[in-house]
């Protein structure tokens, strides 16, 4: 009589198979929001950049801090973290009329990081590519929303960042005597 035992390959289980499916459907995730953002590391919390010049500009009054300055990199840390940290992209875009507003009213408070190269930070999405300058209002429209805004060469980028606080800046502008915000 004929053996029927099972053949010396390998035994099929159904966790290898529900493995495998998974793998598959976490795989095609991956290259989804790879293809869409066109950024393969997508998922990277962290946020690296130094900039060039960081740009103070406190109840009209402008102080421009050169990159390699304690200062400079000092503020550019906090700003690190805060992108580093928890953030959600938002629609919410920078229009021509209100960039006017944060370089001309003498109420505003803002920051901004200029950077030598453009800059990547890493979203499920396409926005927050090649961006020059990061805008953050400290104190006028839309500071209360912890918003950060992208600019490629001085033009408004599609879209903001919400961060969990701009609190850290705002302490660091008052205690280096760099802004006074009440």
């Amino acid at each position: 009589m004929a053996d029927l035992s099972v053949s010396a390959g390998k035994k099929a289980s159904i966790l290898d198979f529900l493995l495998t499916i998974a793998l598959v459907i976490i795989g095609s995730l991956y290259l989804v929001v790879a293809a869409y953002s066109g950024d393969l590391k997508w998922f990277w919390p962290k946020f690296n950049s130094m900039p060039s010049q960081v740009v103070v500009l406190c109840h009209g009054h402008e102080t421009r801090l050169e990159g390699s300055s304690v200062e400079a990199q000092a503020l550019a840390l906090l700003v690190n973290g805060q992108i580093s940290g928890d953030k959600r992209f938002d629609s919410l875009n920078l229009t021509p009329p209100t960039y006017d507003y944060y370089r001309t009213d003498p109420a505003v408070v803002t920051l901004e990081l200029v950077y030598a190269q453009p800059v990547r930070i890493h979203l499920p999405n396409m926005f927050f590519t090649n961006i020059t300058s990061l805008l953050i209002p400290l104190e006028g429209r839309y500071a209360d929303s912890a918003i950060i805004f992208g600019l490629i060469d001085g033009v408004p980028a599609g879209g903001s960042l919400h961060v969990q606080s701009n609190q850290p800046v705002m302490d660091h502008l008052a205690s280096s005597g760099l802004c006074a915000i009440p």
